[in-house]
């Protein structure tokens, strides 16, 4: 195992992976559980967790204590109406982040219902009591991800499945094709007091027939993206600021070419919300 792990530690070199970096984690902890299962003979429930925590820690290693680590743990139940409890409801987002939930309490979590994270290190706390309402906005972890120049690293998961952060570029240019809806549902705060409260999103259009794109030839410049293969997974690191602009002049100007594949519907700015309830500032 050891060996692996500095496998894994020299990729995260190769992907520029630095001291003091803000890294958002998105991951598909399958493949690498399959490989140590097979190879590594890796197959107890103890031995799982040390390796997990092996990788965690060569994470934190990486970045040091003065850079921070996001792990998404986002669940859209409370959009349907389910309670939210802030210390025990699990994410839908992939096994890695329930485990750093249930294993590492030197993480903590964010307060949101929906978009929360899993964080540790130089800015967890200040992270941990942002109190943003509203999913992408400017005081929500989302900006400060674009704000401080983090980096999005995906462990074998593709673009398509991990880009949240197209949303809030969404949002913040307005795009016509999404509207503001509110959310209220009981929520169950760390101390274990519930109340009702309300939370909101800058959701799709259902009317409009679209998937997202999100090609893998997308956000490939150098300056932007490092690609690299380690033990026959994929592995990437994005830098976000970069790509805020790639993304905001795909939707601008290009018809958000490389975004989605809309199939009954054009970006049309002129016209501007599709959507009775839209609100505009």
């Amino acid at each position: 195992m050891h060996e692996y792990l500095d496998r894994f530690k020299k990729a995260l070199k190769d992907l520029y992976i630095r001291p003091n970096d803000i890294l958002y984690i998105a991951s598909d902890i399958s493949l690498f559980l399959y490989y140590t299962n097979k190879n590594l003979g890796v197959r107890t429930v103890e031995q799982r967790n040390i390796f997990l925590n092996n990788l965690i820690d060569i994470l934190q290693k990486a970045v040091g204590n003065k850079g921070t680590l996001l792990f998404p743990i986002f669940t859209w139940r409370f959009c349907k109406g389910e309670k939210f409890d802030y210390k025990n409801t699990k994410g839908e987002t992939g096994t890695f982040s329930n485990w750093i939930l249930e294993n590492r309490p030197d993480f903590i979590r964010t307060k949101h219902p929906i978009y929360s994270f899993m964080v540790w290190g130089n800015d967890a706390v200040y992270l941990r009591n942002l109190n943003n309402k509203d999913s992408w906005s400017d005081d929500s972890p989302f900006a400060y991800l674009h704000q401080k120049n983090a980096k999005l690293l995906l462990l074998n998961v593709s673009l398509q499945r991990s880009f949240t952060f197209m949303h809030y570029v969404e949002e913040k240019i307005r795009v016509p094709y999404r509207y503001m809806k509110e959310f209220v549902g009981s929520y169950v705060d760390e101390s274990g007091l519930e109340e009702q409260r309300k939370y909101s999103m800058y959701v799709r259009d259902l009317q409009i027939e679209s998937h997202e794109y999100l090609p893998e030839t997308f956000l490939t410049d150098k300056e932007v993206s490092v690609q690299i293969k380690f033990e026959k997974m994929n592995m990437r690191s994005i830098e976000l600021a970069k790509a805020y602009k790639l993304i905001e002049d795909d939707l601008l100007n290009k018809g958000g070419e490389n975004c989605y594949k809309f199939h009954n519907y054009k970006i049309n700015w002129m016209n501007g919300a599709t959507h009775h309830d839209q609100i505009s500032d």
